[in-house]
């Protein structure tokens, strides 16, 4: 997760202590009253939905910055910017590098304006972990993008639906 998403998650634990504190400081754990419960159980909650929310997000940015267009010669992902794949390497093979290297920063890699290459595959990379063991997604062409997505589940069917 982002420095700031830890920051939000540790001063919501940190409210949670300090709340909790408060509430037996002031002796309302003495009060005979079933809203109390209610109440300590709604605010447990909304910090677990917090939470929760938090982790959610990071996952959608994540899936986000692991998006790849690819074209002949060339991949583009948001975080690496253009990389062009090593002597020998396929195309497949550079964006499984680069998907193995990423660490999800908060920038994004501009693409030059006077740089316009043809990209063939946007790939939308959902899971990708283990340096490409686990790796699903779905594939659409860079000339269609309403064009219905192609799943796929593994390295080779990704391999596949490049080749096609």
């Amino acid at each position: 997760m982002r420095k700031n998403n830890w920051i939000v998650a540790a001063i919501a634990a940190v409210a949670c202590g300090v709340l909790l504190w408060a509430w037996f400081a002031l002796g309302f754990n003495h009060v005979d009253d079933p809203l109390d419960l209610v109440v300590a159980v709604v605010w447990w909650l909304a910090v677990a939905a917090v939470v929760g929310g938090i982790v959610w997000a990071e996952g959608k940015r994540r899936e986000k910055m692991r998006l790849a267009f690819i074209g002949e010669g060339i991949v583009y992902n948001p975080e690496a910017g253009l990389v062009m794949p090593d002597a020998g390497e396929s195309e497949l093979a550079a964006l499984e590098r680069t998907l193995a290297g990423m660490a999800f920063p908060d920038e994004v890699a501009a693409l030059d304006e006077r740089v316009r290459p043809a990209f063939r595959w946007v790939v939308r990379s959902r899971k990708f972990d283990r340096n490409g063991e686990v790796w699903e997604g779905e594939v659409v062409p860079a000339h269609d993008p309403e064009a219905e997505p192609r799943a796929f589940s593994s390295r080779e069917d990704l391999a596949a639906l490049l080749a096609a």
